[in-house]
């Protein structure tokens, strides 16, 4: 929860608000995804280092020599493709994380863990990362670049999902029509224009035949 007022707080608080919105269950299973995502990117960090091990090995005079003698002659990109079945981008992303230093990786879970205390949903993933190294990086370049007089660069920050500010669901044309706006005004939904338009039509109609 962000951005709430003391009465809010206060609202979301009582006993009786708490067992109308099930608000105990769905933090239970709010916190249940976030330990899955948290496994799931330390299994990603895993894999990155095996994965770099692996492709440190290919170009190695002994893998050369390995592939040369069985005939076989791949670059990177087939390496990746043939070997791990990833194509070109994700591969290359496995392999930065796997070179990055450990220390900047804890840093960066320790600002997904300060976020996530603070009710935000930080991106917490290979690309997540990926971007939090590289503002390191360029921080750091911009201190190095300053004098002594000169004040430090600005610290690197972890990416924040931005949260959906309009959800609308409505059953229209026999289909569940869904769509969601987030806060950097990104749409998805799952339906196309016309469904849409049916759905927003359904909604003004029954928003009409009631005196508010």
């Amino acid at each position: 929860m962000q951005g709430l007022l003391s009465i809010e707080t206060s609202f979301l608080n009582l006993q009786q608000v708490k067992d109308a919105l099930n608000l105990t269950e769905i933090r239970s299973v709010q916190r249940t995804i976030t330990n899955g995502q948290k496994k799931k990117f330390e299994q990603t960090l895993n894999l990155s280092k095996l994965v770099l091990n692996a492709v440190s090995w290919f170009n190695s005079e002994d893998g050369k020599r390995s592939c040369n003698e069985e005939g076989i002659s791949w670059s990177n990109e087939e390496i990746g493709l043939k070997v791990f079945g990833w194509q070109k981008s994700f591969f290359y992303k496995v392999i930065k994380a796997g070179k990055l230093e450990a220390d900047l990786i804890e840093t960066f879970k320790i600002k997904c863990d300060e976020a996530e205390a603070d009710g935000a949903e930080p991106n917490r993933s290979l690309e997540g990362l990926l971007k939090f190294a590289k503002q390191s990086a360029q921080a750091q370049a911009t201190n190095e670049g300053e004098s002594g007089d000169g004040e430090a660069g600005e610290e690197a920050q972890i990416e924040i999902r931005p949260e959906n500010v309009v959800t609308f669901k409505c059953k229209a044309g026999g289909m569940d029509v869904l769509v969601k706006i987030d806060s950097n005004g990104n749409v998805t939904t799952n339906s196309n224009k016309e469904a849409i338009e049916e759905a927003i039509n359904v909604l003004r109609y029954s928003v009409l035949q009631h005196n508010f």
